[in-house]
């Protein structure tokens, strides 16, 4: 019998070539699984690239789908009392229109007014907050000296700052112009387009799976944005009262900030109560004065995050926060706040997507496990 010890020259598994043998071997499952898994990474590094570099084109034909799937129901309930799904589609897409360009010119006067003023919050925040940023220069300076540099340079672009405006003014344009026109396409042919998808699906199985999908998207997501719309809108109100309480200029204009940023999940809020106190420092004699309204703004967030939305959102809509987290960062550093704001969505659609196919699997299996084994053949 061969033995072995720490100083012989021959490994162990020399001694023992069957158990080694075994636990090296790679099953064909095993190998079918790595390359499963490997196909899935090149395909998300792939579709991150591409996404990027499409960035100009995918980010408002993405956002126009996910507004389309919230404003789907809309149209729907014209179709149903007569409208032609075009002509509802159109009135849907004019209505947004009409809404969004209200808003803009109601909200311009206290726009204006607090651009105007965003100097003066600054050096308020830099004349009460003076240590902090003496601190703040401390710190700065002990890296620097720690990593051996003075300082650190800023890249400024030489070129022409009117032509680099131009240029991004045209880009939004073009973007808005692609996402109005998403929206209006995809409202008044989804169906047709649903239909399509569904003539592909082969098999009663197959289609009936795909339909299921088309459907609980538009139900979720619908849901999703229509009790996140009216939460914010709460939000925006009490945002509006606190901003009156406080004194504050303009507080319909507080309460549409805080409307729209609460849409930005984790940095919105922490945006909003930045400004609240930059806003209030500017009239407020002390510190605890100007910090109140940010503090009861940003109490108000966290009983809304923790206890409000929660509940009205449902079971079915909550996700991880762990994964919305993930997600937020990801399409935030892919997409910018827009994307970020849509990372919610797609979450929910992928979802979505994968607990349908999970059941399609699973009644495949059922039908193959329930289906007559076939005769086996006689020998002639």
């Amino acid at each position: 019998m061969l033995k072995t010890s720490a100083w012989t020259p021959f490994p162990r598994y020399m001694a023992e070539p069957d158990v080694v043998e075994d636990d090296s071997e790679v099953t064909a499952y095993e190998h079918d699984l790595i390359l499963r898994y490997a196909i899935i990474g090149i395909f998300v590094i792939l579709a991150t690239t591409a996404l990027s570099l499409t960035k100009v084109i995918a980010l408002p034909i993405t956002a126009g789908i996910i507004l389309g799937l919230v404003l789907g129901p809309v149209v729907d309930w014209l179709a149903r009392h007569g409208v032609p799904q075009a002509l509802g589609a159109a009135l849907v897409v004019f209505l947004g229109v009409f809404v969004l360009i209200g808003a803009v010119t109601v909200l311009a006067v206290p726009i204006a007014a607090w651009s105007d003023q965003l100097p003066a919050m600054l050096a308020a925040l830099k004349s009460k907050l003076v240590g902090v940023f003496a601190f703040m220069d401390e710190f700065k300076k002990a890296a620097a000296g720690l990593s051996g540099k003075e300082g650190v340079e800023l890249n400024v672009s030489q070129g022409n700052p009117l032509v680099d405006i131009a240029m991004s003014s045209s880009t939004a344009a073009g973007g808005l112009l692609i996402f109005v026109a998403t929206v209006y396409f995809w409202l008044a042919t989804r169906r047709h387009f649903k239909a399509r998808v569904l003539r592909l699906c082969l098999g009663h199985g197959a289609r009936r799976s795909a339909g299921t999908f088309f459907e609980e998207i538009e139900t979720r997501v619908a849901r999703y944005f229509g009790l996140v719309t009216l939460i914010n809108l709460g939000m925006g109100l009490l945002t509006t009262a606190i901003a009156w309480l406080a004194g504050l200029p303009f507080p319909v204009f507080w309460g549409a900030l805080a409307f729209l940023l609460n849409y930005l999940a984790f940095i919105g809020p922490i945006i909003v109560a930045v400004m609240l106190f930059a806003g209030a420092l500017l009239d407020a004699p002390s510190l605890i004065v100007a910090l109140w309204p940010a503090a009861a703004y940003y109490m108000l967030h966290l009983v809304e995050g923790n206890a409000i939305t929660p509940v009205f959102v449902g079971r079915r809509l909550t996700i991880s926060p762990f994964l919305v987290f993930i997600a937020f960062i990801f399409w935030l550093w892919l997409w910018g706040p827009v994307g970020a704001v849509l990372s919610t969505p797609i979450v929910l659609v992928a979802m979505v997507a994968q607990e349908e196919f999970a059941r399609y699997r699973k009644a495949q299996l059922e039908e193959a496990e329930q289906a007559p084994a076939e005769p086996a053949p006689q020998a002639a």
